[in-house]
């Protein structure tokens, strides 16, 4: 079931239901996140992230480490997407646990596997790295099927870089506390 809100389409999900007053979660399309549409909830208007309201529901799958990737629809799935029990893969809304783990463990975004001391990173102009590093066949990978990374809006390129060259939220990568699931690190290249 479909209705408009604003700009985006919001779709009624049968995925999960809001946990304050039961209703079924809307899915806001632009956004890629859960709300719950229900006027008289406390949640109203609140959103979940994908990755939160699959495992709330039970239905998030472990993400796949290594090469070659799974592929959906043609393209291959990062190791940050979320992916659903049916086998749908949310290319644009982030897995904030896998996110925060490859931010804090030095891992792979797209296979999930440890990094060596030099890895890349997409950056914009301005230094802003573009979610975690990736090895450099990964990264290779991602600029070939990820818009986001690589795309024109972004402006972000890809640089290698040490650990030790990035900030996470102002302080230098090897001293920064743990990345927050949900409140992922905002890295820089110093």
């Amino acid at each position: 079931m479909s209705k408009q809100q604003g700009p985006s389409v919001s779709v009624v999900s049968t995925v999960a239901l809001c946990g304050e007053c039961a209703e079924p979660l809307s899915f806001d399309v632009s956004g890629s996140r859960f709300v719950c549409g229900n006027g008289q909830c406390a949640m109203l208007g609140m959103d979940l992230p994908v990755w939160r309201v699959l495992k709330r529901a039970g239905l998030a799958v472990p993400g796949v480490v290594g090469l070659p990737r799974p592929v959906y629809r043609g393209m291959p799935v990062p190791w940050i997407a979320p992916v659903a029990a049916d086998g749908r893969v949310w290319f644009r809304a982030l897995d904030g646990e896998r996110l925060a783990r490859a931010q804090s463990e030095w891992l792979c975004q797209l296979c999930g596997e440890a990094l060596s001391d030099e890895a890349w990173v997409f950056a914009t102009p301005e230094g802003l790295v573009l979610q975690a590093a990736l090895h450099e066949g990964c990264k290779d990978i991602a600029s070939g099927f990820c818009p986001h990374l690589s795309g024109p809006i972004s402006r972000a390129v890809p640089r290698p870089v040490t650990c030790e060259e990035i900030s996470a939220d102002g302080r230098p990568l090897p001293v920064a506390g743990p990345s927050d699931p949900d409140f992922p690190q905002q890295w820089r290249i110093l």
